[in-house]
């Protein structure tokens, strides 16, 4: 092994070099076949300190290690692993062929379709009659709910949060639980979350994350989101980080969170769908509607000119009345096309990528009020603004 000191006095490009380039004894091995499937990367970590993360990944692959378990969201019984592999080699199977191949009847097999489905398997029957993975999850129907039966009076109340990226190096927890302390004392009961709840797993954040795989991200959420008497969150999925395992994994992330949730005894944590949602609110003899948005692409020179943009696409009849946007990390009030937009800033401190782009990231979230008539039109709207000025970033000790 290389020694202590030998590994301080050389460069770190070289020391990985030749961490990568050490054979593995027969002990390493031993502890690697007993650990890999059970432990986080970071665990792994102090388990093998003297071997690099693309060592101990690429030595597990050698061993065989790297299974299928990181990929899927349970560990489903014979008969829907087998449908699972089927469906994943065939692409596109009809259910007549995937009965044949499996050697069950037709209702058998739609059973466990819909059992998978329910689970948070991703499949769909195309209009050919085709069974296949979908990278897309359906836009789910407006939420339509009576706002005296849900809030008491005429005046709406909630909080609003975005971009938690629990499971970042750079999550703040600390804030998103002072918010939550917030919404306890407030009487806030209802809390709408703008996606990006977990951090996900790509390319260029691999080294950023505390915790690897679907189950893992989904676990360290459920066990470490903010749980406050009588506050129930309701969460957006977006198309990116969350959204990378739908596009990967052909999962609905979001109802594979809340059945997790709910098999630990948490039911505050709903999934409200993915990249957006409207949610009615009645009242007499109308309604308005608000709706929760995960947005996509990069920030613009203005805080406002993206959400702004968003407003003006809209057709005609189809705006509601207040939109809350999560992806910017950026908090902002703007009335656009009679159009409340609302910002939701995000509880992450700038992580080298955003710091890379240059973008800034404003730590914290809102309590929005808003008041209906007796035709449900919103006729006053209140946004409070709870900052938490970024500090953290001074306090990493980068190695």
């Amino acid at each position: 092994m290389v020694s202590q000191i030998t590994k301080k006095a050389i460069p770190k490009k070289v020391k990985e070099f030749i961490m990568n380039q050490q054979k593995w004894s027969s002990q390493e091995e031993e502890r690697l076949r007993k650990n890999y499937p059970t432990k986080s990367i970071d665990e792994l970590d102090k388990l093998f300190p003297d071997r690099t993360r693309t060592s101990i990944e690429k030595k597990a692959a050698r061993l065989g290690l790297a299974k299928d378990q990181k990929e899927e969201i349970f560990l489903p019984d014979d008969l829907s692993n087998q449908l699972i592999k089927v469906v994943k080699k065939q692409k596109k199977i009809s259910l007549r062929n995937l009965c044949n191949e499996l050697n069950k009847g037709p209702q058998c097999i739609e059973s466990e379709i819909s059992r998978l489905i329910d689970e948070g398997y991703n499949l769909e029957i195309d209009i050919s009659g085709k069974l296949g993975f979908s990278k897309e999850i359906p836009r789910q129907k407006k939420l339509v709910l009576k706002t005296e039966d849900y809030f008491g009076d005429d005046w709406i109340r909630f909080g609003f949060v975005a971009d938690t990226h629990l499971c970042s190096k750079y999550q703040r927890l600390d804030v998103l639980n002072a918010l939550y302390d917030i919404y306890e004392k407030e009487g806030i009961q209802t809390v709408y979350h703008g996606g990006n709840w977990i951090e996900g797993e790509a390319r260029w954040n691999k080294y950023d994350i505390l915790v690897m795989g679907i189950e893992g991200q989904v676990d360290y959420f459920i066990q470490n989101y903010p749980k406050r008497k009588g506050v129930k969150t309701h969460i957006i999925s977006g198309d990116d980080h969350e959204g990378w395992y739908v596009q990967r994994e052909h999962i609905n992330i979001g109802k594979v969170m809340e059945n997790r949730a709910k098999e630990v005894g948490r039911d505050d944590l709903i999934d409200l769908g993915y990249m957006e949602r409207d949610i009615e609110f009645k009242k007499g003899r109308g309604g308005s509607i608000i709706r929760a948005i995960h947005a996509g692409g990069g920030s613009t020179y203005a805080i406002s000119y993206t959400s702004q943009k968003y407003v003006e696409s809209l057709q005609g009849g189809e705006k509601p009345a207040i939109i809350l946007v999560g992806h910017f990390h950026k908090f902002d009030w703007s009335y656009v096309r009679e159009v409340h937009v609302i910002q939701g800033g995000c509880t992450q401190d700038q992580t080298p990528f955003l710091r890379k782009k240059r973008i800034q990231a404003m730590p914290g979230g809102c309590i929005v009020e808003a008041k209906q008539d007796r035709m449900g039109n919103f006729v006053r709207v209140k946004v409070e603004w709870f900052p938490f000025y970024d500090k953290k970033f001074y306090q990493y000790h980068w190695k």
